[in-house]
């Protein structure tokens, strides 16, 4: 007989029209009937002119039973041939009902197992017409002729799919660590910091045993070193199997990621063992320390377990698909002491005769690293914008009309005090099953500000005079014991906590001073204007993940009401502008 189903060919891969897929349907379902007419001959002798109206509604039977793919529909069709058109919904086939139902998405499995129990059906009617072999030997010769179509509207696939008779299953695999790549992290117990040891991270275990699929992770997570490192954490995988194939086949192991695909099969994927490694760290490009929390990508491997996917008697466990995530292993330790400025007088031009100090350490898993371009952000990059906002005020206040003997006497100091953190990645409570998260520990003893202005000089309008004073003191402190341990809450969820907003008010003052006319300047109402701005910690701006120390802060507007009082000319009154409003300090670390 000549097959319309010619092999897998280049032009067969070409996408085809309805029309031709229509007809290889039709096709497909006219040889259905002259195999299975070859298989059982009784059939057709006894249907004579209604056998192909037999094999059409055996073949929508399918269908409507959920069944796609062509070969499924052929060992369905083959059982109606043994148990009768629409088997499945009669009396005493409830097991046949029950395993259909299970179909889609594993209609091969489901077809296995009903053939399988309706051999075993057979041998235990002591007068069946039909044998178990029989029946065993049509089902073979259909998969043999049909196992390598696809389904209804793509008859021939590229890629066709396997088409197993044999039970083949894993019974149950397991999943641990043989060696960590970081054994140990920081902790921050009674005000001291020290290193912990971690405890070796729960293994998976995913046995076939109740339900097939039960328990099995969505992903996998370990920690590593990228592959330039020394030590890298090494996994080990153990499999078992329930039934095999070809023993030198099935079940297998492979791996594939960035380095490539390993695969054992056989014995040899009973128990491997395999090096991972995370992705490449560069570190953010200010240097080390100077990016908190940052959550660096994984690398994403894939383990394929093997098999057939078909068993007997029970739900088949199937091949399995596990995503292996290898986020970076190292955990990181810094510690910031910074001392406030000293009060002293600014003059024009001059930088600040006392500077403040700037202590920093940083730590990444207990090896010391360059913690230089840490302490110089802070310094050359805050401290020194502080410097250069107080030369600005007292510009500014140097410009203001009829000021005579302008001075300057100031202290002002952004995130000064002590922080200490801690932070990186952690697998869950659950050991290798689920993703890692961010691990955050840390104490923050910082004030955010620390401010104390004194503008001074003599100010005239008209004959009047008077010694004015603008001041502005005080602070605001940035305090926090943070421990992120788990996934909730989220890590953005703590920027709160690590965030001080603040406004300082000033207040004037004027003291007359006399004058040949007797004419008395003084303050009318409150001054208005106020230093504003916020400091800590916040999401990095420079492009990357995790989070920057930063710094603004910004002059309102001052003014101040006044009124001169002549003995001659009476009363009058006028809002002075003192201070211009400008930004004194925009700065971020990196």
């Amino acid at each position: 007989m000549s097959t319309p189903f010619p092999a897998t060919s280049l032009a067969a891969h070409t996408a085809p029209g309805p029309e031709l897929e229509a007809q290889r349907w039709t096709d497909f379902v006219r040889e259905l009937g002259a195999q299975l007419a070859a298989l059982w001959p009784s059939m057709p002798e006894r249907l004579t002119e209604r056998y192909p109206a037999f094999i059409e509604l055996a073949v929508e039977q399918a269908e409507q039973a959920g069944l796609q793919r062509a070969a499924a529909v052929a060992r369905y069709v083959n059982l109606v041939f043994v148990w009768g058109p629409g088997f499945q919904g009669k009396p005493g086939f409830e097991w046949a009902k029950a395993l259909l139902a299970a179909a889609p998405g594993k209609e091969w499995a489901c077809l296995h197992r009903l053939v399988q129990r309706s051999m075993a059906q057979l041998e235990q009617l002591p007068n069946s017409p039909i044998s178990a072999q029989a029946l065993s030997h049509a089902d073979e010769r259909l998969i043999q002729r049909f196992g390598a179509l696809g389904v209804r509207g793509a008859m021939q696939p590229a890629d066709p799919p396997a088409a197993p008779s044999r039970a083949c299953d894993i019974d149950a695999f397991e999943l641990r660590v043989l060696s960590l790549a970081v054994a140990q992290h920081y902790e921050f117990q009674g005000g001291q910091w020290m290193r912990q040891d971690l405890p070796e991270p729960l293994p998976i275990r995913v046995t076939a045993s109740v339900t097939a699929g039960v328990g099995v992770p969505r992903l996998a997570a370990v920690l590593s070193h990228d592959a330039m490192a020394m030590t890298r954490t090494m996994v080990q995988l153990r499999l078992k199997s329930l039934l095999s194939c070809d023993a030198e086949f099935h079940p297998a192991v492979e791996v594939g990621g960035s380095h490539g695909r390993w695969r054992w099969q056989g014995h040899a994927s009973r128990a491997q063992s395999w090096p991972v490694s995370t992705l490449a760290q560069p570190g953010p490009a200010a240097g080390p320390g100077t990016a908190v929390a940052e959550e660096t990508s994984p690398d994403i491997l894939r383990l394929d377990l093997q098999c057939c996917g078909l068993r007997d008697d029970a739900d088949a466990f199937g091949p399995l698909q596990l995503p292996l995530w290898v986020w970076p292993a190292a955990q990181w330790w810094l510690e910031l002491q910074r001392s406030a400025a000293p009060l002293q007088s600014i003059a024009v031009g001059k930088p600040l005769a006392l500077a403040p100090v700037t202590r920093s350490r940083v730590e990444c898993d207990a090896l010391a690293q360059d913690a230089a371009p840490l302490r110089l952000a802070f310094e050359r990059g805050l401290d020194a914008q502080c410097s250069a906002a107080l030369q600005a005020l007292l510009a500014a206040w140097s410009a203001l009309p009829g000021l005579s003997s302008p001075q300057l006497e100031a202290r002002l100091s952004l995130l000064t005090g002590r922080a200490a953190l801690s932070w990186g990645w952690k697998l869950p409570d659950s050991g290798l099953d689920g993703r890692a998260l961010m691990r955050l520990v840390g104490e923050l003893k910082l004030l955010a500000l620390e401010c104390d202005l004194a503008f001074t000089g003599e100010w005239a309008w008209g004959d009047a005079r008077a010694r004015i004073t603008l001041r502005c003191t005080g602070g605001l402190p940035l305090e926090a014991q943070l421990r992120r341990e788990a996934a909730e809450p989220p890590l953005l969820a703590l920027l709160p906590q690590l965030q001080a907003r603040f406004r300082l008010p000033l207040l004037a003052d004027l003291d007359p001073l006399a004058s040949d006319s007797g004419a008395v300047l003084q303050a009318a109402g409150p001054c208005k204007g106020a230093l504003v701005g916020e400091a800590g910690l916040r999401p990095r701006t420079s492009g990357g993940s995790g989070w920057e120390w930063y710094a603004l802060l910004r002059l309102e507007a001052v003014s101040l009401p006044v009124q001169l009082m002549d003995p001659l000319l009476g009363r009058q009154q006028r809002l002075c502008a003192l201070l211009a409003p400008q930004a004194l300090v925009d700065w971020r670390l990196g």
